[in-house]
């Protein structure tokens, strides 16, 4: 039975007081930012007292050091103000998939949805594709985040030849889908109806993106042609949220890819929530002094991530695999690289993982780990569920059980 392993990191922390449970062991209480996921309790394990990696002035700083110390332990080894030299360590979620990518299209998906930008300066004196990358292949391989939706859709389902041949393709709106109908066709003819009918529900889903993409791309296209439009429209990134996690989801469902990173944004992020209702930038609203009022707005923006996630389960919860769901045979982790935004504070980070990986975890747990364990024990944890061999990681004291 396939397993699959996706990473998804939150930017600018997450407050420990609304996220963490009391209760350790099982039939816990969900706090109220991780209330979203309690649909999924039995497929959740919630770790807390972890420590992520500090993010020293020559390991990335407060806060690009957190999300490139995510799936490493390590951040950057490339000395600020060094732009000669792109350098850090092979991150989990490439053991991972050197054990169980196999022989799909895809070895791994890097996603985002936000870009730092090239210009010098502009990400704290290092290279700007630390910003953009957690993922790494090797010790000198990164592997930044695609921000663009059309692009990773062309990237999972295009034909081969030169970008330009490929642009043409679609600037003509040729569907990329119908490049593979005449192969599902013929397959149709020779499997069952169960079979058939599993093949329709991908296809189904596959066309409803594309579909979803096209309305986006036309969107944007009047947004930049209006002299007087907005810079961005709130309900713009709700969609790119949605398309993205359904591309991660055909990408499960199809066999294209067994493993994805996902980057909700880059950190220090100044986007704006205000379709939840936080009219402040996402970094600003980290930054909440203590008052009630901000932290519930810090609050907000963590309780939508979940929102989103929460769908996105639900997807993989409803699309069947082998005896069970594609939630059975997953495992999704998701956190950040730093708890209390407001000291940039990395004690207490929030760690949770969904989907039960063919048996190998077990749900409704809340793990207290201990104090100032290193998340790079977590790691090591995730590597032996899927069987890839990783002797350490990071700043690794030990391996967490996660039996």
């Amino acid at each position: 039975q396939r397993l699959r392993f996706g990473a998804i990191y939150m930017p600018n922390g997450v407050y420990p007081g609304t996220w963490h449970p009391t209760k350790v062991g099982k039939d816990f209480e969900f706090n109220r930012t991780m209330k979203p996921l309690e649909p999924f309790r039995e497929y959740l394990t919630t770790i807390s007292k972890l420590k992520a990696p500090e993010g020293k002035k020559d390991m990335g700083g407060i806060h690009m050091g957190a999300s490139a110390a995510f799936l490493n332990g390590t951040g950057p080894l490339t000395h600020n103000g060094d732009f000669n030299l792109i350098e850090s360590k092979k991150s989990i979620d490439q053991y991972i998939a050197d054990a169980i990518a196999g022989d799909t299209p895809l070895r791994s998906l890097e996603i985002g949805t936000e870009d730092m930008g090239t210009s010098a300066g502009a990400c704290d004196g290092y290279p700007c594709v630390f910003f953009n990358t957690m993922s790494w292949y090797d010790d000198n391989s990164p592997l930044p985040v695609s921000v663009n939706p059309q692009a990773t859709f062309e990237r999972m389902f295009g034909d081969p030849g030169t970008p330009e041949q490929r642009l043409a393709r679609l600037q003509a709106k040729q569907s990329m889908l119908d490049s593979v109908m005449h192969e599902t066709s013929r397959l149709q003819k020779v499997i069952g109806a169960k079979d058939n009918a599993i093949l329709d529900e991908y296809l189904t889903n596959i066309r409803r993106v594309e579909e979803q993409l096209q309305k986006m791309q036309a969107r944007t296209n009047v947004l930049a042609n209006a002299a007087d439009g907005p810079i961005g429209i709130p309900e713009d990134f709700n969609d790119h949220m949605t398309v993205t996690y359904d591309l991660l989801h055909i990408a499960f469902q199809g066999d294209i890819s067994r493993v994805f990173s996902f980057m909700l944004g880059h950190e220090g992020s100044g986007r704006s929530y205000a379709h939840v209702g936080v009219k402040d930038p996402h970094h600003s609203t980290s930054h909440h002094k203590n008052t009630p009022e901000s932290i519930e707005q810090y609050a907000r923006i963590t309780a939508y991530h979940m929102v989103k996630l929460g769908e996105f389960l639900e997807k993989l919860k409803s699309t069947p695999d082998g005896d069970g769901t594609l939630l059975d045979s997953s495992l999704i982790y998701f956190g950040a690289g730093m708890s209390n935004g407001l000291l940039h504070d990395r004690h207490n980070v929030p760690a949770a993982l969904i989907g039960r990986a063919n048996g190998r975890l077990h749900g409704n747990r809340h793990i207290e780990a201990t104090v100032d364990q290193p998340t790079s024990d977590l790691l090591l944890g995730l590597a032996d569920i899927f069987g890839a061999e990783v002797e350490t990681i990071g700043i690794a004291t030990g391996r967490l059980n996660l039996a």
